[in-house]
């Protein structure tokens, strides 16, 4: 029998979760093979790829020989193989001038300060006396951010009220590089998120709110119940910073509207939790768009299908519940769309989302929390 695998894949995919399978899946539903390059096959995208390869500290070059396109579902790579990678001619979108963006707070900051870009005034701490020169300007509370992203699990930002527990959080945190940021008035966190193709062309997404509680994205709501200006500005600014960093697939930029306007928060050179409801809602999901956008294929549109959407995250707790085991129970709520991701279950772990669409926020909410609630076995408070 002849191997019908491709030679050369046109498309490679290095990641582990639930964004690099949901690629996977979208590419496939184009009907281009792509490769992928996990970290163990009992991860949730490796479930998904069969053919998936498994990385070694010599892997990535030899997996890349084997694609026309490399891209990334998170920003924790080694910029200096990267770098070193295109320079031998390998094709690596969203590129390195995005990926240090996203991978490096710090960067990040000061690329978009220095372009006219709203960002919170901030400074690196590289002792105490950082903290008190900055707390002396800004007052309390401060917000603490790593410089650098961990693992999803990892707790990357702490809103600190004094000198004392800034000092304190600088000493649990003394392995990492930190910024530490003046606290700002959120009344919403929004979020856009864009594709563009290398050459420029580019669609954004409706604005959408996140909903975090303490650090954690919890339901995502889509469009943001904002006025028209405010979503003008934050697309139009999500786009130029695009744009600006030369984005090549699907970026979201982090707004918080505050009582001053809007601020960039972060930027993803990734698809984002915020986009999931394009599954659903969208002609075009954020996933598909960054096939096309990486292979430079023509963009599909990306307006909403319904009035509402809302997507909640189906997050492990401290009882070992196992969504999977409930999936009968959450099927039963007619109207939600249920996506698990094949992770065990373990505290503060994404392990899937609910997605319910149509004409009322309310009400598809409620759709959305039903079925939540049925996969992790308890009732709707």
């Amino acid at each position: 029998m002849p191997n019908s695998l491709p030679a050369i894949y046109p498309l490679g995919i290095v990641g582990s979760g639930q964004i690099a399978r949901m690629i996977h899946t979208a590419a496939l539903q184009l009907g281009i093979t792509p490769r992928l390059m996990a970290e163990d096959s009992g991860d949730s995208a490796a479930l998904a790829a069969p053919e998936a390869s498994f990385r070694h500290p010599d892997a990535l070059s030899s997996f890349a020989e084997l694609c026309e396109v490399v891209t990334f579902e998170h920003e924790r790579v080694d910029l200096g193989m990267i770098e070193y990678m295109e320079e031998a001619g390998t094709i690596i979108r969203p590129g390195t001038k995005a990926l240090r963006a996203a991978m490096d707070k710090a960067h990040q900051r000061r690329i978009l300060l220095n372009r006219g870009f709203n960002v919170p005034p901030f400074a690196e701490l590289w002792g105490p006396d950082d903290v008190i020169d900055f707390a002396g300007m800004f007052g309390w509370p401060t917000v603490i951010k790593s410089v650098r992203s961990g693992g999803q699990a990892d707790r990357g930002a702490w809103i600190v009220d004094n000198q004392s527990d800034a000092l304190r959080v600088m000493a649990e945190q003394f392995e990492r590089e930190l910024i530490i940021e003046a606290f700002q008035p959120i009344v919403k966190e929004l979020v856009v998120v864009v594709a563009r193709r290398p050459g420029g062309n580019a669609r954004c997404y409706p604005v959408a709110e996140a909903v975090n509680i303490e650090g954690v994205c919890k339901e995502i709501r889509s469009p943001a119940a904002i006025g028209s200006r405010v979503a003008t500005e934050a697309m139009e600014t999500a786009r130029k910073i695009a744009d600006e960093l030369d984005a090549q697939g699907v970026i979201a930029v982090e707004f918080f509207l505050t009582t001053a306007g809007l601020v960039v928060n972060e930027i993803a050179a990734r698809p984002h939790n915020a986009g999931h409801h394009t599954i659903e809602n969208a002609p075009t999901s954020q996933f598909e768009n960054h096939v096309r956008a990486v292979l430079d294929l023509p963009l599909g549109p990306t307006h909403a299908l319904n009035k509402a959407s809302v997507t909640i995250n189906v997050i492990g707790g401290i009882d070992p519940v196992n969504p999977a085991d409930h999936l009968h129970e959450a099927l039963a709520v007619e109207g939600a769309h249920i996506h698990l991701y094949g992770k065990r279950p373990r505290p503060n772990r994404k392990l899937g989302h609910v997605t319910a669409v149509g004409d009322d926020m309310d009400q598809v909410r409620e759709l959305a929390r039903r079925a939540e609630a049925a996969l992790m076995n308890r009732r709707v408070s």
